[in-house]
């Protein structure tokens, strides 16, 4: 199911109130229309319907019932803080008992949502001693409760509420608690099934007088649901097929999209491909069409939107490529194209979701890679349960690679070579030949006989971890042969034409020793760099780095401010062993080689506060480059991910406004470079803040670092690199054959200090 994934509270019984309230002045036709927006999923049309309630209302009634209606549409949207403010408002304003009783119940759920558990139990305790002998208040108040409830709790609970569901008298009010109730013990094991079936089905015995139509297409999609999970896939086909019906006038819908997921399972299993592919076509249409309104949240690094409609994409991509390895010529051609944009759906999804603001991603200028270089090819892997697909673009054609391994042992790989690269391990040539040996292999002699110089790979997942230059063949590493460039997706980034004769007037901006900067640091990360167990870095011995200490990269995804950090920041010298454990004293060094090559300006230190850089960037002469070596830390989500200037953080949602070329600059940034700065430890999801910080500087590539780096290699790759730069080699090149000099030098011949740094976005 995808629609109770995200709900916790019946749908159109958040406005159930208003029929209890008779002194309530919202228009029928208003309530109508939120109701109507909130049962199709468009949570955004009915937060705005609810907005313009709030400006007209008057009186104390009015305001009360328009803060109800939009708190209440912004905790389906998971905006929990804005809709804690709401429905306390509301509350607050409240004069009608049944109104207070609803608005109580919605605190409930959110602060149960947020793990607040006195004050969930408080809310729902208030919320039914003012629902009175209000059945059907009452029942809704239990409902929400009951799912906050684990164990043997929640049967024991839930059978007499079955009971007060039958008496009940709207058939829609019924149907919708009895598809709760089945939400709530659905997986309680056989008798929680069972008791879900029942409920559903007694709905589904009186759906002739339900005159609601997404209703009736989300009780049958919930009592399919429970067929499928008993193994009863035809009786679970057979009532898709007939809320699929019902669903053909319904423009994009959450239960429509759930239910073609649904099919295209049941069929794919069944062996009817070409009925899967049709199914999961649809469902991917249906998400595509309600994109927006679907709330995504973040547990642990992970997005509620790769875990839950990710596989309705890769679904339909799965079909896609089994039906391209049957085809030739251009219908194969097409196929692919379709299963690659697919795909592409859920990188550009990952990117808006990243930074919470999709108008950033749509403004982007679009251009397919693989029309940019005669001599690049575009390398797309596929991670499927069963299989890896790798998609080479080579010119305009695309050419399908299938490899018999399945996406956990990929993982596993991937993560296992991860981290023995970034900590400096010997044990990492057994993951970095299984890698090659999936991954670059199988494409080899077309690379060859196509004369291939430049490899651009659009990794996903925990490939995003992996240096593919320092994938190894048993004798050589990918870096020896090719020049490497990743991109976050096919379309993006911008990617301007061939610059490599240009002269670049560039920025140097370093912090070699920070200064009241840390004491704008997240909190967290103060504690970790204080505390005296972050003194070792445990069994390494790796040179001096640029990272951060120990659990510091990580502490910065913390959602809570540590008390600790206060009592740590009060004692005598804090400050100074901050500055002390943040400082970069190779940075004065790099800057040094660099203004030997480039035409700059610099900013050094006490010079390269937040304002000095924007003055900079924002003169009348644009920068081409921009050069950055200052602790940076790229977290799984914008608002963990910083950039540190002397005075203060510069945070990716400012890199925008920072970088912003309003003067004769419509070419943009051509390189951003952040030659210190670092993803945190074990996240796939915190290479995309690298990624991000080109999107939001809209700069065209954008060079940094997976790990943190050794400071002397850093410096030495960075003077080489910019040094190649000037010797018309493009972006990628220039890159490989620092990271060459490196590779050759026998003190820094691990991959530990040349592979970390990649190139994001051109090449040339």
């Amino acid at each position: 199911m995808i629609k109770r994934l995200f709900d916790i509270i019946p749908v159109a019984m958040l406005l159930m109130c208003v029929s209890h309230n008779a002194a309530a002045k919202t228009s029928p036709d208003t309530v109508a229309r939120v109701s109507t927006y909130l049962g199709q999923g468009q949570y955004v049309l009915a937060w705005r319907e609810a907005s313009s309630v709030l400006e007209e209302a008057e009186s104390k009634a009015e305001q009360s019932q328009a803060y109800g209606l939009l708190g209440n549409i912004q905790l389906q949207m998971h905006r929990y803080r804005e809709a804690e403010t709401s429905l306390l408002k509301a509350f607050e304003l409240a004069d009608d008992p049944l109104q207070k009783a609803d608005y109580a119940n919605s605190l409930g759920v959110l602060y149960h949502e947020n793990g607040y558990s006195d004050q969930q139990d408080q809310y729902f305790k208030t919320a039914l001693q003012f629902a009175g002998t209000n059945a059907p208040l009452s029942l809704k108040i239990k409902l929400n409760r009951l799912k906050t409830q684990t164990g043997t709790e929640v049967l024991t609970q839930a059978i007499p509420l079955l009971t007060e569901i039958t008496k009940l008298d709207s058939p829609n009010v019924r149907a919708h608690y009895a598809i709760n109730l089945a939400a709530a013990v659905n997986k309680q094991g056989v008798q929680g099934l069972s008791l879900a079936q029942e409920a559903l089905e007694k709905a589904q015995a009186d759906s002739a007088n339900i005159n609601d139509r997404h209703l009736r297409v989300d009780l049958l999609d919930s009592l399919s649901e429970i067929y499928e999970t008993q193994g009863q896939d035809q009786r679970a086909l057979d009532l898709c097929e007939q809320a699929s019906e019902l669903t053909e006038q319904m423009n994009g819908d959450e239960g429509a999209a759930s239910l073609e997921w649904r099919k295209g399972r049941i069929y794919q299993k069944q062996g009817k491909d070409d009925f899967a592919l049709a199914a999961f076509g649809k469902a991917v249409d249906n998400i595509q069409a309600i994109r927006q309104d679907i709330p995504v949240e973040y547990h642990d690094g992970k997005s509620s939107f790769r875990e839950t409609l990710e596989p309705v994409y890769l679904g339909y991509a799965f079909q896609l490529l089994k039906k391209a390895g049957h085809q030739e010529g251009e219908a194969k051609q097409r196929t692919l194209l379709l299963a690659r944009n697919t795909v592409e759906q859920i990188k550009q999804t990952e990117m808006e979701d990243f930074f919470g603001a999709r108008c950033l991603i749509e403004g982007l200028q679009r251009s397919e890679l693989e029309t940019l270089d005669t001599h690049a090819a575009v390398l797309y892997p596929i991670m499927l349960p069963d299989r890896l697909e790798l998609l080479v673009s080579i010119g305009k054609t695309i050419r399908q690679f299938t490899v018999p391994v399945p996406q956990s042992r990929i993982r596993e790989e991937a993560g296992k070579l991860s981290d023995s690269l970034r900590n400096g391990k010997k044990a990492f040539r057994e993951p970095s030949q299984n890698l090659y040996q999936w991954l670059i292999a199988p494409l080899e002699k077309d690379l060859a006989g196509e004369d291939i110089k430049t490899l651009v790979v659009v990794p996903d997942g925990a490939l995003r971890l992996v240096p593919f230059s320092a994938l190894f063949d048993g004798q050589h590493y990918v870096v020896e042969k090719y020049a490497v460039s990743v991109s976050p997706g096919m379309s993006l980034m911008g990617h301007g034409g061939d610059a490599k004769s240009r002269t670049y007037r560039t920025l140097l901006a370093g912090l070699s020793k920070p200064g009241p900067v840390v004491g704008k640091l997240p909190s967290p990360m103060v504690s970790a760099l204080l505390e005296p167990e972050s003194e070792s870095s445990g069994n390494r011995k790796l040179p001096a780095t640029r990272g951060l200490a120990n659990g510091a990269t990580s502490a910065t995804n913390a959602l809570e401010t540590s008390a600790k950090a206060d009592i740590l920041l009060r004692q005598p010298g804090a400050e100074e062993k901050l500055k002390e454990k943040l400082s970069l004293p190779a940075v004065e060094d790099e800057l040094s080689n660099l203004q030997k090559t480039v035409t700059h300006t610099t900013l050094l230190n006490d010079q390269f506060t937040v304002d000095s850089f924007h003055r900079q960037v924002a003169g009348e002469e644009p920068y081409e480059m921009v050069h950055i070596a200052s602790h940076g830390i790229f977290s799984s989500n914008a608002n963990n991910s910083f950039l540190m200037a002397y005075d203060n953080v510069i945070k990716l949602d400012d890199l925008e406004t920072l970088l912003k070329q309003d003067k004769g600059a419509q070419r943009g940034i051509e390189l951003l470079t952040l030659s210190a700065c670092e993803t945190a430890e074990g996240d796939d999801r915190a290479p995309l803040g690298f990624t991000g910080a080109a999107l939001r500087a809209r700069a065209r590539s954008a060079l940094g670092s997976l790990w943190p780096i050794a400071d002397q290699a850093a410096s030495q790759l960075m003077t080489n690199f910019y040094a190649n730069m000037t010797q018309s080699l493009g972006k990628a090149e220039a890159l490989r054959q620092a990271q060459l000099k490196l590779l050759n030098d026998p003190k820094m011949s691990h991959p530990f200090y040349w592979s970390p740094f990649i190139l994001v976005g051109n090449w040339l």
